[in-house]
């Protein structure tokens, strides 16, 4: 029993250490796609727009590659453009 419950702490430890490093890796991510995708001055929303299918493209190819489930590789595409498009919205909220 005593087995159970230290590898039981070790899997609950686990998932609260990938959970925290999602967090961090969000906000690093969503700042570095903002800074990518502000690319001039005035900002370029048809350019960010090219980075944007340029990444989603590579996420369904990684997916692809790794041999993901239909529906992992759904979520991975689908968490993708919405870090994407929180990060378009937040350089271009007029809807440019």
């Amino acid at each position: 029993m005593k087995r159970t419950t230290g590898t039981n702490r070790r899997v609950v430890q686990t998932a609260l250490d990938l959970e925290a490093r999602m967090v961090v890796l969000e906000i690093i991510s969503m700042t570095s796609l903002a800074l990518a995708l502000d690319t001039s001055e005035n900002g370029n929303s048809e350019q960010a727009r090219g980075i944007m299918a340029l990444i989603v493209e590579t996420v369904q190819q990684r997916c692809s590659e790794m041999g993901l489930s239909p529906e992992a590789s759904h979520s991975a595409e689908h968490y993708a453009q919405q870090l994407l498009s929180t990060a378009l919205l937040s350089l271009f909220p007029e809807g440019h």
